[in-house]
Protein backbone atom coordinates (compact mmCIF):
# COMPACT_ATOMS: atom_id res chain seq x y z
CA UNK A 1 0.00 0.00 0.00
CA UNK A 2 1.89 3.21 -1.47
CA UNK A 3 2.16 5.81 2.18
CA UNK A 4 0.79 9.47 1.61
CA UNK A 5 3.84 10.62 1.19
CA UNK A 6 4.93 8.70 -1.46
CA UNK A 7 1.64 9.03 -2.97
CA UNK A 8 2.11 13.03 -2.66
CA UNK A 9 5.95 12.78 -4.31
CA UNK A 10 5.20 10.64 -7.29
CA UNK A 11 1.64 12.74 -8.15
CA UNK A 12 4.46 16.25 -7.64
CA UNK A 13 7.23 14.12 -10.08
CA UNK A 14 4.31 13.26 -12.38
CA UNK A 15 2.95 17.11 -12.88
CA UNK A 16 6.86 18.49 -13.32
CA UNK A 17 7.32 16.11 -16.12
CA UNK A 18 4.05 16.83 -17.64
CA UNK A 19 4.98 20.29 -17.38
CA UNK A 20 8.49 20.02 -18.62
CA UNK A 21 6.60 18.05 -21.95
CA UNK A 22 4.61 20.18 -22.38
CA UNK A 23 6.31 23.12 -21.73
CA UNK A 24 9.26 22.27 -24.48
CA UNK A 25 6.81 21.70 -26.89
CA UNK A 26 4.68 24.94 -26.39
CA UNK A 27 7.97 26.55 -26.31
CA UNK A 28 8.85 25.74 -29.44
CA UNK A 29 5.47 26.75 -31.06
CA UNK A 30 5.68 29.85 -29.47
CA UNK A 31 9.75 30.95 -29.86
CA UNK A 32 10.49 28.84 -32.87
CA UNK A 33 10.87 31.28 -36.20
CA UNK A 34 9.94 29.26 -38.76
CA UNK A 35 7.72 31.64 -40.54
CA UNK A 36 11.14 33.82 -41.16
CA UNK A 37 13.86 33.18 -43.61
CA UNK A 38 17.15 32.37 -41.66
CA UNK A 39 19.06 33.82 -44.78
CA UNK A 40 19.63 37.32 -45.39
CA UNK A 41 20.57 38.18 -49.11
CA UNK A 42 23.71 40.57 -49.68
CA UNK A 43 23.17 43.42 -52.64
CA UNK A 44 26.84 43.66 -53.10
CA UNK A 45 26.72 45.87 -56.45
CA UNK A 46 27.23 43.80 -59.40
CA UNK A 47 26.86 46.35 -62.21
CA UNK A 48 30.73 46.02 -62.49
CA UNK A 49 31.13 42.56 -62.93
CA UNK A 50 31.54 42.73 -66.68
CA UNK A 51 33.64 45.97 -66.37
CA UNK A 52 37.49 45.60 -68.34
CA UNK A 53 40.02 43.99 -65.78
CA UNK A 54 42.75 45.86 -65.53
CA UNK A 55 45.21 43.04 -65.02
CA UNK A 56 45.00 40.35 -67.31
CA UNK A 57 45.77 37.05 -65.51
CA UNK A 58 48.17 35.14 -67.87
CA UNK A 59 47.53 36.71 -70.91
CA UNK A 60 45.19 36.57 -73.90
CA UNK A 61 42.79 33.47 -74.48
CA UNK A 62 42.91 33.28 -78.72
CA UNK A 63 40.20 31.15 -80.76
CA UNK A 64 40.80 29.88 -84.36
CA UNK A 65 37.47 28.51 -85.46
CA UNK A 66 33.96 29.29 -86.64
CA UNK A 67 31.69 26.62 -84.34
CA UNK A 68 29.35 28.40 -82.01
CA UNK A 69 29.13 25.88 -79.24
CA UNK A 70 32.95 25.86 -78.55
CA UNK A 71 33.45 29.86 -78.72
CA UNK A 72 30.19 29.87 -76.32
CA UNK A 73 32.08 27.67 -73.60
CA UNK A 74 35.01 29.47 -74.26
CA UNK A 75 33.80 32.80 -73.76
CA UNK A 76 31.84 31.43 -70.81
CA UNK A 77 35.44 30.41 -69.43
CA UNK A 78 37.34 33.60 -69.87
CA UNK A 79 34.59 35.51 -68.25
CA UNK A 80 34.53 33.57 -64.96
CA UNK A 81 38.67 33.52 -65.38
CA UNK A 82 38.92 37.48 -65.95
CA UNK A 83 40.37 36.99 -69.48
CA UNK A 84 40.75 38.43 -72.89
CA UNK A 85 39.06 36.43 -75.28
CA UNK A 86 39.81 37.18 -79.33
CA UNK A 87 38.38 35.12 -82.41
CA UNK A 88 39.70 34.71 -85.51
CA UNK A 89 38.12 32.66 -88.43
CA UNK A 90 39.66 30.72 -91.24
CA UNK A 91 39.50 34.19 -93.65
CA UNK A 92 40.62 35.98 -91.13
CA UNK A 93 44.35 36.54 -90.23
CA UNK A 94 45.86 37.64 -86.48
CA UNK A 95 47.51 40.99 -86.55
CA UNK A 96 48.21 40.77 -82.61
CA UNK A 97 51.51 39.63 -81.20
CA UNK A 98 51.34 35.73 -80.83
CA UNK A 99 53.20 36.26 -77.18
CA UNK A 100 50.45 38.39 -75.69
CA UNK A 101 48.62 34.93 -76.09
CA UNK A 102 48.56 32.27 -73.42
CA UNK A 103 46.05 29.90 -74.51
CA UNK A 104 45.11 29.00 -78.01
CA UNK A 105 42.08 27.24 -78.38
CA UNK A 106 41.91 25.59 -82.05
CA UNK A 107 38.34 24.20 -83.64
CA UNK A 108 40.53 21.02 -85.34
CA UNK A 109 36.92 19.85 -86.96
CA UNK A 110 37.21 23.01 -89.64
CA UNK A 111 41.62 23.93 -88.82
CA UNK A 112 42.28 24.65 -92.94
CA UNK A 113 45.95 24.04 -94.04
CA UNK A 114 46.84 27.87 -94.04
CA UNK A 115 46.11 27.95 -90.29
CA UNK A 116 48.62 25.18 -89.35
CA UNK A 117 51.15 27.73 -89.25
CA UNK A 118 49.53 29.78 -87.06
CA UNK A 119 48.99 26.99 -84.83
CA UNK A 120 52.86 25.75 -85.17
CA UNK A 121 54.51 29.51 -84.72
CA UNK A 122 51.79 30.06 -80.96
CA UNK A 123 53.36 26.30 -79.95
CA UNK A 124 57.19 27.36 -80.31
CA UNK A 125 56.74 30.94 -78.43
CA UNK A 126 55.30 28.30 -75.54
CA UNK A 127 51.66 29.10 -76.09
CA UNK A 128 49.17 26.35 -74.64
CA UNK A 129 47.11 25.02 -77.69
CA UNK A 130 43.93 23.38 -77.07
CA UNK A 131 42.17 21.44 -79.81
CA UNK A 132 38.37 21.50 -78.70
CA UNK A 133 38.09 19.15 -81.31
CA UNK A 134 40.37 16.83 -83.55
CA UNK A 135 40.47 17.41 -87.05
CA UNK A 136 39.25 14.14 -89.28
CA UNK A 137 41.71 11.73 -89.74
CA UNK A 138 42.07 12.29 -93.31
CA UNK A 139 43.38 15.71 -93.24
CA UNK A 140 45.60 14.68 -90.89
CA UNK A 141 46.78 11.70 -93.28
CA UNK A 142 47.15 14.66 -95.59
CA UNK A 143 49.56 17.34 -92.86
CA UNK A 144 52.00 14.74 -91.10
CA UNK A 145 53.23 17.79 -89.49
CA UNK A 146 50.02 18.98 -88.22
CA UNK A 147 49.08 15.48 -86.57
CA UNK A 148 53.24 15.33 -85.35
CA UNK A 149 52.21 18.85 -83.63
CA UNK A 150 49.39 17.07 -81.63
CA UNK A 151 51.63 13.81 -80.50
CA UNK A 152 49.96 11.37 -83.04
CA UNK A 153 52.05 8.53 -83.91
CA UNK A 154 50.00 6.79 -85.98
CA UNK A 155 46.03 6.51 -86.82
CA UNK A 156 45.32 2.83 -85.90
CA UNK A 157 41.51 3.16 -86.76
CA UNK A 158 39.52 5.88 -88.31
CA UNK A 159 36.63 5.17 -85.83
CA UNK A 160 36.05 2.80 -83.01
CA UNK A 161 33.60 1.65 -81.06
CA UNK A 162 34.34 1.54 -77.31
CA UNK A 163 32.29 0.35 -74.41
CA UNK A 164 33.49 2.52 -71.60
CA UNK A 165 35.31 5.70 -70.67
CA UNK A 166 38.57 5.52 -68.40
CA UNK A 167 38.69 9.42 -66.64
CA UNK A 168 42.69 9.16 -64.66
CA UNK A 169 43.12 10.57 -61.35
CA UNK A 170 45.06 13.77 -61.22
CA UNK A 171 42.86 15.86 -63.89
CA UNK A 172 39.51 16.96 -62.83
CA UNK A 173 38.46 17.03 -59.31
CA UNK A 174 36.83 14.21 -58.34
CA UNK A 175 38.89 11.20 -58.57
CA UNK A 176 39.74 8.14 -61.43
CA UNK A 177 36.61 6.99 -62.50
CA UNK A 178 35.31 4.19 -64.92
CA UNK A 179 31.95 5.02 -66.82
CA UNK A 180 31.48 1.01 -67.96
CA UNK A 181 28.13 -0.49 -67.19
CA UNK A 182 28.60 -3.66 -64.91
CA UNK A 183 25.50 -5.32 -66.47
CA UNK A 184 22.28 -4.98 -68.58
CA UNK A 185 20.70 -2.96 -65.73
CA UNK A 186 23.43 -0.38 -65.90
CA UNK A 187 23.47 0.47 -69.70
CA UNK A 188 21.01 3.28 -68.96
CA UNK A 189 23.71 5.13 -67.40
CA UNK A 190 25.52 5.33 -70.90
CA UNK A 191 24.79 8.54 -72.27
CA UNK A 192 28.82 9.29 -73.19
CA UNK A 193 30.23 9.44 -77.17
CA UNK A 194 31.57 5.81 -77.81
CA UNK A 195 32.38 6.29 -81.07
CA UNK A 196 36.25 7.67 -81.58
CA UNK A 197 39.05 7.98 -83.67
CA UNK A 198 41.84 5.36 -82.56
CA UNK A 199 45.34 7.23 -82.52
CA UNK A 200 48.36 6.03 -81.45
CA UNK A 201 50.17 8.88 -79.66
CA UNK A 202 54.09 9.56 -79.14
CA UNK A 203 55.80 8.67 -76.01
CA UNK A 204 56.15 12.33 -74.46
CA UNK A 205 52.42 11.90 -74.12
CA UNK A 206 50.49 12.22 -71.41
CA UNK A 207 46.48 10.61 -71.65
CA UNK A 208 44.07 11.82 -69.11
CA UNK A 209 41.19 10.13 -70.29
CA UNK A 210 40.69 7.11 -72.03
CA UNK A 211 38.11 4.74 -74.18
CA UNK A 212 37.58 1.07 -72.98
CA UNK A 213 37.48 -1.67 -75.15
CA UNK A 214 37.27 -4.84 -72.99
CA UNK A 215 36.07 -4.71 -69.64
CA UNK A 216 39.99 -6.02 -68.95
CA UNK A 217 40.44 -2.03 -69.29
CA UNK A 218 42.19 -2.47 -65.31
CA UNK A 219 45.01 -4.78 -66.74
CA UNK A 220 45.44 -2.45 -70.41
CA UNK A 221 48.01 0.09 -70.88
CA UNK A 222 46.66 3.69 -71.68
CA UNK A 223 49.21 3.34 -74.69
CA UNK A 224 47.26 0.58 -76.48
CA UNK A 225 43.74 2.02 -76.07
CA UNK A 226 42.01 4.77 -77.58
CA UNK A 227 43.12 8.16 -76.13
CA UNK A 228 40.32 10.78 -75.84
CA UNK A 229 41.91 13.64 -73.62
CA UNK A 230 45.60 13.58 -73.95
CA UNK A 231 48.51 16.58 -74.18
CA UNK A 232 51.74 16.25 -75.95
CA UNK A 233 55.21 18.06 -74.74
CA UNK A 234 56.44 19.18 -78.12
CA UNK A 235 59.85 20.55 -76.44
CA UNK A 236 58.80 24.34 -76.91
CA UNK A 237 55.23 24.05 -75.59
CA UNK A 238 52.15 21.83 -74.52
CA UNK A 239 50.03 20.56 -76.70
CA UNK A 240 46.52 19.25 -75.42
CA UNK A 241 43.45 17.64 -77.52
CA UNK A 242 40.05 16.44 -77.04
CA UNK A 243 38.71 13.44 -79.36
CA UNK A 244 35.19 13.95 -78.91
CA UNK A 245 32.14 16.45 -77.95
CA UNK A 246 33.07 17.60 -74.46
CA UNK A 247 34.30 21.06 -75.27
CA UNK A 248 30.80 21.81 -76.54
CA UNK A 249 28.99 21.42 -73.39
CA UNK A 250 29.53 22.50 -69.53
CA UNK A 251 32.14 20.28 -69.35
CA UNK A 252 34.39 22.35 -71.25
CA UNK A 253 34.75 25.23 -68.39
CA UNK A 254 36.52 22.14 -65.96
CA UNK A 255 38.41 20.88 -68.95
CA UNK A 256 40.11 23.85 -69.67
CA UNK A 257 40.87 24.72 -66.15
CA UNK A 258 42.29 21.39 -65.64
CA UNK A 259 44.46 21.70 -68.50
CA UNK A 260 45.99 24.97 -67.16
CA UNK A 261 46.44 23.85 -63.96
CA UNK A 262 48.20 20.48 -64.93
CA UNK A 263 51.04 22.95 -66.74
CA UNK A 264 52.04 24.87 -63.87
CA UNK A 265 53.95 24.37 -60.55
CA UNK A 266 51.47 26.56 -58.64
CA UNK A 267 47.96 27.10 -60.15
CA UNK A 268 45.42 29.59 -58.05
CA UNK A 269 42.01 30.51 -59.20
CA UNK A 270 38.81 31.78 -57.49
CA UNK A 271 35.63 29.68 -57.07
CA UNK A 272 32.48 29.98 -55.66
CA UNK A 273 32.59 27.26 -53.17
CA UNK A 274 28.73 26.60 -53.12
CA UNK A 275 26.87 22.94 -53.62
CA UNK A 276 23.10 22.87 -53.87
CA UNK A 277 19.98 21.40 -54.73
CA UNK A 278 16.64 23.05 -55.45
CA UNK A 279 13.24 21.48 -55.77
CA UNK A 280 10.60 22.49 -57.61
CA UNK A 281 6.73 21.85 -58.31
CA UNK A 282 6.87 20.93 -54.08
CA UNK A 283 4.92 21.09 -52.32
CA UNK A 284 1.10 21.91 -53.45
CA UNK A 285 -1.16 23.34 -50.53
CA UNK A 286 -4.52 21.82 -52.04
CA UNK A 287 -6.39 18.30 -52.19
CA UNK A 288 -5.54 17.77 -55.95
CA UNK A 289 -5.40 14.38 -57.46
CA UNK A 290 -6.61 13.04 -54.19
CA UNK A 291 -8.11 9.86 -55.95
CA UNK A 292 -5.10 8.86 -57.18
CA UNK A 293 -3.08 9.50 -54.53
CA UNK A 294 -5.49 7.70 -52.37
CA UNK A 295 -5.61 4.67 -54.70
CA UNK A 296 -1.83 4.71 -55.16
CA UNK A 297 -0.86 5.24 -51.07
CA UNK A 298 -4.28 5.28 -49.12
CA UNK A 299 -3.91 8.49 -47.87
CA UNK A 300 -4.61 11.67 -48.73
CA UNK A 301 -2.40 14.42 -50.70
CA UNK A 302 -1.54 16.19 -48.19
CA UNK A 303 -0.83 13.72 -45.73
CA UNK A 304 1.38 11.85 -48.84
CA UNK A 305 3.50 15.19 -49.02
CA UNK A 306 4.16 15.25 -45.58
CA UNK A 307 4.80 11.70 -44.03
CA UNK A 308 6.38 10.42 -47.31
CA UNK A 309 7.69 12.84 -49.78
CA UNK A 310 9.33 15.24 -47.22
CA UNK A 311 10.93 12.51 -45.09
CA UNK A 312 12.54 11.42 -48.22
CA UNK A 313 13.81 14.64 -49.21
CA UNK A 314 15.17 15.72 -45.63
CA UNK A 315 16.52 12.32 -45.36
CA UNK A 316 18.66 12.20 -48.50
CA UNK A 317 19.96 16.05 -48.82
CA UNK A 318 21.13 15.62 -44.96
CA UNK A 319 23.01 12.28 -45.77
CA UNK A 320 24.97 14.22 -48.04
CA UNK A 321 25.10 17.41 -45.76
CA UNK A 322 23.07 19.64 -48.74
CA UNK A 323 20.62 22.66 -47.70
CA UNK A 324 17.51 22.31 -49.21
CA UNK A 325 15.89 24.83 -50.82
CA UNK A 326 12.22 24.53 -52.27
CA UNK A 327 10.40 26.88 -54.78
CA UNK A 328 6.82 26.61 -54.33
CA UNK A 329 3.60 27.42 -55.25
CA UNK A 330 0.04 27.45 -53.91
CA UNK A 331 -1.26 24.40 -56.45
CA UNK A 332 -0.13 22.59 -59.17
CA UNK A 333 -3.43 22.33 -60.75
CA UNK A 334 -4.70 25.81 -61.30
CA UNK A 335 -7.88 24.60 -62.40
CA UNK A 336 -8.11 23.04 -58.96
CA UNK A 337 -10.99 24.83 -57.12
CA UNK A 338 -10.97 22.24 -54.04
CA UNK A 339 -10.34 22.78 -50.32
CA UNK A 340 -6.77 24.42 -49.94
CA UNK A 341 -4.52 23.53 -46.36
CA UNK A 342 -3.59 26.26 -44.72
CA UNK A 343 -2.65 24.29 -41.66
CA UNK A 344 -0.45 22.40 -44.08
CA UNK A 345 1.60 25.63 -44.56
CA UNK A 346 2.68 25.82 -40.79
CA UNK A 347 3.75 22.00 -40.66
CA UNK A 348 5.65 22.36 -44.62
CA UNK A 349 7.49 25.67 -42.73
CA UNK A 350 8.28 23.89 -39.20
CA UNK A 351 9.95 21.34 -41.26
CA UNK A 352 12.09 23.28 -43.44
CA UNK A 353 13.40 25.20 -40.41
CA UNK A 354 14.31 22.21 -38.77
CA UNK A 355 16.54 21.13 -41.48
CA UNK A 356 17.63 24.58 -42.45
CA UNK A 357 16.39 24.96 -45.79
CA UNK A 358 15.20 27.72 -47.66
CA UNK A 359 12.00 28.61 -49.08
CA UNK A 360 11.39 31.02 -52.49
CA UNK A 361 8.54 31.30 -54.99
CA UNK A 362 7.92 29.06 -58.64
CA UNK A 363 6.97 31.16 -61.33
CA UNK A 364 6.58 28.44 -64.02
CA UNK A 365 2.97 27.16 -63.78
CA UNK A 366 2.62 23.25 -64.13
CA UNK A 367 -1.19 23.04 -65.36
CA UNK A 368 -3.68 25.22 -66.39
CA UNK A 369 -2.63 28.99 -66.04
CA UNK A 370 -0.24 31.48 -67.54
CA UNK A 371 2.89 32.70 -65.39
CA UNK A 372 0.88 35.64 -65.06
CA UNK A 373 -2.14 33.97 -64.14
CA UNK A 374 -0.09 31.32 -61.28
CA UNK A 375 1.50 34.53 -60.11
CA UNK A 376 -1.05 36.69 -58.97
CA UNK A 377 -3.07 33.36 -57.81
CA UNK A 378 -0.07 32.53 -55.49
CA UNK A 379 0.38 36.06 -54.16
CA UNK A 380 -3.30 35.96 -53.58
CA UNK A 381 -2.61 32.80 -50.93
CA UNK A 382 0.67 33.40 -49.93
CA UNK A 383 -0.35 36.81 -48.29
CA UNK A 384 -2.39 35.43 -45.79
CA UNK A 385 0.96 34.22 -44.15
CA UNK A 386 2.87 37.51 -44.67
CA UNK A 387 5.97 36.30 -42.09
CA UNK A 388 8.14 34.60 -44.33
CA UNK A 389 10.51 36.47 -46.27
CA UNK A 390 11.33 35.38 -50.34
CA UNK A 391 14.72 36.31 -51.58
CA UNK A 392 14.48 33.87 -54.81
CA UNK A 393 12.54 32.62 -57.41
CA UNK A 394 12.47 29.84 -59.98
CA UNK A 395 11.97 31.41 -63.73
CA UNK A 396 13.10 27.93 -66.01
CA UNK A 397 13.07 29.36 -69.52
CA UNK A 398 10.36 32.53 -68.70
CA UNK A 399 11.78 35.73 -70.37
CA UNK A 400 14.42 37.52 -68.46
CA UNK A 401 12.15 41.00 -68.50
CA UNK A 402 9.07 39.26 -67.89
CA UNK A 403 10.47 37.55 -64.72
CA UNK A 404 12.07 40.63 -63.35
CA UNK A 405 8.59 42.73 -63.76
CA UNK A 406 7.12 39.91 -62.26
CA UNK A 407 9.28 40.06 -59.03
CA UNK A 408 9.25 43.55 -58.80
CA UNK A 409 5.71 43.77 -58.78
CA UNK A 410 5.00 40.42 -56.23
CA UNK A 411 7.71 40.87 -53.93
CA UNK A 412 10.47 43.34 -54.18
CA UNK A 413 13.01 41.92 -52.30
CA UNK A 414 13.31 38.98 -55.13
CA UNK A 415 17.04 38.97 -55.53
CA UNK A 416 18.17 35.73 -56.62
CA UNK A 417 16.28 33.75 -59.87
CA UNK A 418 16.57 30.11 -60.85
CA UNK A 419 16.83 29.76 -64.61
CA UNK A 420 17.08 27.74 -67.29
CA UNK A 421 21.17 27.21 -68.56
CA UNK A 422 21.39 29.84 -71.71
CA UNK A 423 24.18 30.05 -73.81
CA UNK A 424 24.43 33.93 -74.13
CA UNK A 425 24.16 34.22 -70.04
CA UNK A 426 26.60 30.95 -68.90
CA UNK A 427 26.00 28.97 -65.10
CA UNK A 428 26.15 32.19 -63.13
CA UNK A 429 24.96 36.30 -64.05
CA UNK A 430 23.83 39.16 -63.01
CA UNK A 431 21.83 42.00 -64.37
CA UNK A 432 19.97 44.91 -63.05
CA UNK A 433 21.26 43.87 -59.55
CA UNK A 434 19.92 40.50 -59.74
CA UNK A 435 21.85 37.40 -59.60
CA UNK A 436 20.68 34.42 -62.02
CA UNK A 437 21.96 30.64 -61.45
CA UNK A 438 21.12 27.99 -63.60
CA UNK A 439 21.23 24.17 -62.31
CA UNK A 440 24.24 21.91 -63.29
CA UNK A 441 22.29 18.88 -63.17
CA UNK A 442 18.35 18.51 -63.65
CA UNK A 443 15.98 15.02 -62.51
CA UNK A 444 16.23 12.55 -60.21
CA UNK A 445 18.27 9.88 -62.95
CA UNK A 446 21.58 9.58 -62.52
CA UNK A 447 24.07 9.01 -65.91
CA UNK A 448 27.56 8.84 -66.66
CA UNK A 449 27.20 12.20 -68.95
CA UNK A 450 25.41 13.64 -65.49
CA UNK A 451 29.00 12.83 -63.70
CA UNK A 452 31.25 13.63 -65.68
CA UNK A 453 29.54 17.55 -66.11
CA UNK A 454 29.77 17.57 -62.41
CA UNK A 455 33.33 16.73 -61.69
CA UNK A 456 34.19 19.78 -64.64
CA UNK A 457 31.51 22.36 -63.25
CA UNK A 458 32.97 21.88 -59.65
CA UNK A 459 36.34 21.44 -60.70
CA UNK A 460 36.18 24.80 -62.33
CA UNK A 461 33.85 26.68 -59.95
CA UNK A 462 33.08 24.44 -57.21
CA UNK A 463 29.38 25.21 -57.99
CA UNK A 464 26.98 22.59 -58.13
CA UNK A 465 22.93 22.98 -58.07
CA UNK A 466 20.69 19.83 -58.91
CA UNK A 467 16.83 20.61 -60.04
CA UNK A 468 14.57 18.64 -58.91
CA UNK A 469 10.76 18.32 -60.93
CA UNK A 470 8.87 16.93 -58.06
CA UNK A 471 5.58 17.28 -59.91
CA UNK A 472 5.58 13.28 -60.35
CA UNK A 473 4.89 13.19 -56.95
CA UNK A 474 1.53 14.17 -57.43
CA UNK A 475 0.96 14.00 -60.92
CA UNK A 476 2.66 10.66 -61.27
CA UNK A 477 2.93 10.06 -65.16
CA UNK A 478 4.70 6.72 -64.93
CA UNK A 479 5.72 4.22 -62.27
CA UNK A 480 9.41 5.69 -62.39
CA UNK A 481 7.18 8.33 -60.83
CA UNK A 482 5.58 6.58 -58.10
CA UNK A 483 7.45 6.68 -54.49
CA UNK A 484 9.30 4.00 -54.26
CA UNK A 485 10.99 4.01 -57.48
CA UNK A 486 11.58 7.64 -57.38
CA UNK A 487 13.21 7.35 -53.51
CA UNK A 488 15.53 4.46 -55.16
CA UNK A 489 16.19 6.98 -57.96
CA UNK A 490 16.99 9.90 -56.55
CA UNK A 491 18.82 9.01 -53.19
CA UNK A 492 21.01 7.04 -55.68
CA UNK A 493 21.46 9.82 -58.21
CA UNK A 494 22.20 12.16 -55.21
CA UNK A 495 24.74 10.07 -53.64
CA UNK A 496 26.51 9.47 -56.61
CA UNK A 497 27.04 12.72 -57.46
CA UNK A 498 28.40 14.29 -54.32
CA UNK A 499 30.07 11.55 -52.86
CA UNK A 500 33.30 13.43 -54.03
CA UNK A 501 32.68 17.03 -53.42
CA UNK A 502 31.26 16.94 -49.50
CA UNK A 503 34.52 19.23 -48.71
CA UNK A 504 32.65 21.90 -50.78
CA UNK A 505 30.17 24.08 -48.58
CA UNK A 506 26.95 23.13 -48.75
CA UNK A 507 24.68 26.37 -48.79
CA UNK A 508 20.69 27.75 -49.86
CA UNK A 509 20.31 29.43 -52.31
CA UNK A 510 20.46 32.93 -50.85
CA UNK A 511 23.77 31.90 -49.32
CA UNK A 512 24.90 30.77 -53.17
CA UNK A 513 23.57 34.48 -54.04
CA UNK A 514 25.80 36.03 -51.90
CA UNK A 515 28.77 34.38 -53.12
CA UNK A 516 28.34 34.57 -56.77
CA UNK A 517 27.80 38.23 -56.11
CA UNK A 518 31.12 38.53 -54.24
CA UNK A 519 32.97 36.00 -57.10
CA UNK A 520 31.32 38.23 -60.09
CA UNK A 521 32.86 41.29 -58.63
CA UNK A 522 36.11 39.89 -57.26
CA UNK A 523 40.18 41.08 -58.56
CA UNK A 524 42.58 39.78 -56.77
CA UNK A 525 46.44 39.16 -57.16
CA UNK A 526 49.18 36.40 -56.42
CA UNK A 527 52.46 36.92 -54.67
CA UNK A 528 54.72 34.79 -54.50
CA UNK A 529 58.23 35.11 -52.59
CA UNK A 530 61.29 34.30 -54.13
CA UNK A 531 61.79 30.65 -52.73
CA UNK A 532 58.22 30.03 -53.48
CA UNK A 533 57.79 29.08 -50.38
CA UNK A 534 54.88 31.81 -49.20
CA UNK A 535 51.88 33.11 -50.87
CA UNK A 536 49.89 36.16 -50.63
CA UNK A 537 46.34 36.20 -51.99
CA UNK A 538 45.30 39.96 -52.13
CA UNK A 539 41.46 40.51 -53.08
CA UNK A 540 39.33 43.36 -53.46
CA UNK A 541 37.17 41.84 -50.70
CA UNK A 542 33.40 43.26 -49.77
CA UNK A 543 33.68 41.13 -46.31
CA UNK A 544 32.33 37.98 -47.12
CA UNK A 545 34.31 35.09 -47.36
CA UNK A 546 36.30 34.28 -50.43
CA UNK A 547 37.49 30.83 -51.61
CA UNK A 548 40.41 29.76 -53.87
CA UNK A 549 41.56 26.33 -55.15
CA UNK A 550 45.32 25.66 -55.53
CA UNK A 551 46.83 23.46 -57.31
CA UNK A 552 51.15 22.44 -55.87
CA UNK A 553 53.31 20.25 -57.42
CA UNK A 554 55.78 18.71 -54.99
CA UNK A 555 54.76 21.16 -52.11
CA UNK A 556 51.64 21.55 -49.87
CA UNK A 557 50.06 24.04 -48.05
CA UNK A 558 51.94 23.98 -44.14
CA UNK A 559 49.83 27.05 -42.57
CA UNK A 560 47.75 29.78 -43.05
CA UNK A 561 46.82 33.02 -41.90
CA UNK A 562 43.57 34.70 -41.37
CA UNK A 563 41.71 31.80 -42.61
CA UNK A 564 41.59 27.96 -43.51
CA UNK A 565 42.23 25.42 -45.48
CA UNK A 566 40.95 21.85 -46.80
CA UNK A 567 42.59 19.12 -48.75
CA UNK A 568 40.34 18.29 -51.57
CA UNK A 569 42.60 15.80 -52.87
CA UNK A 570 46.16 15.19 -53.25
CA UNK A 571 47.80 18.33 -54.45
CA UNK A 572 44.81 20.27 -54.68
CA UNK A 573 43.98 22.90 -52.01
CA UNK A 574 40.83 24.94 -50.83
CA UNK A 575 41.40 27.67 -48.92
CA UNK A 576 39.26 30.42 -47.99
CA UNK A 577 39.39 33.44 -45.79
CA UNK A 578 37.28 36.55 -45.55
CA UNK A 579 39.85 38.91 -44.82
CA UNK A 580 41.01 41.09 -47.78
CA UNK A 581 44.73 38.78 -47.99
CA UNK A 582 45.88 35.99 -46.95
CA UNK A 583 49.26 34.33 -46.70
CA UNK A 584 49.95 30.65 -47.27
CA UNK A 585 53.16 29.28 -46.10
CA UNK A 586 54.40 25.93 -48.30
CA UNK A 587 56.41 23.24 -47.53
CA UNK A 588 58.05 20.53 -49.45
CA UNK A 589 55.55 17.66 -49.86
CA UNK A 590 57.91 14.30 -50.09
CA UNK A 591 54.94 11.98 -50.86
CA UNK A 592 54.12 13.59 -54.46
CA UNK A 593 58.36 13.88 -55.42
CA UNK A 594 58.09 9.90 -54.83
CA UNK A 595 55.12 9.30 -57.10
CA UNK A 596 57.08 11.79 -59.04
CA UNK A 597 60.04 9.67 -59.38
CA UNK A 598 58.10 6.56 -59.32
Amino acid sequence: MISRRNFITIFIMMVVIFFLFMFTGAAKIVFSKYKTNEYIPSFVPVEDSDAEIEKLREGDVLYLGEDEEILTLVSEWCRYYRRNLCQISADESFEGELSDVSFLVVDGASVTEDEIELITDANKKGCMVCFATVPSTDFLREHTDLAQLMGIHTIQRDTTKLIGIHLYSGFLLGGEVVYLPSDERAMKYQDMNLDVPWFVLESASKVYMSGVLNQAYEETDSTYVPPILWRYNTGTGYVFAVNSDYMKSLSALGIYTAMEGSVQDTYVYPVINSQNIVFVNYPSFAEENAEEIQELYSRKPMNFLQSLVLPIVTKVTSSNHLTPSFMISSKLDYGFSGEMKNDYYDTFFESIRECHGEVGLDFVPYKNATSEEKIKADMDYFRNFEEYHYYSAYIGDMDRKEAKDAALNVYEEIATLICDYSDEDGLISSEDNYIYLSPTTSSQYYTYGKDFTMRSVETALGYSMSLQDMSGCLYPKSKKDHMQVFAEYFAGCIDTLYKNFDKFQATSITECSNRVREFLVLDYEIKMSDDQKKMVIETNSYGMKQSFILRLKNQRIKKISDGTFTKLEDDVYLVSFDTSSTEITLEENKHSLLKFFE
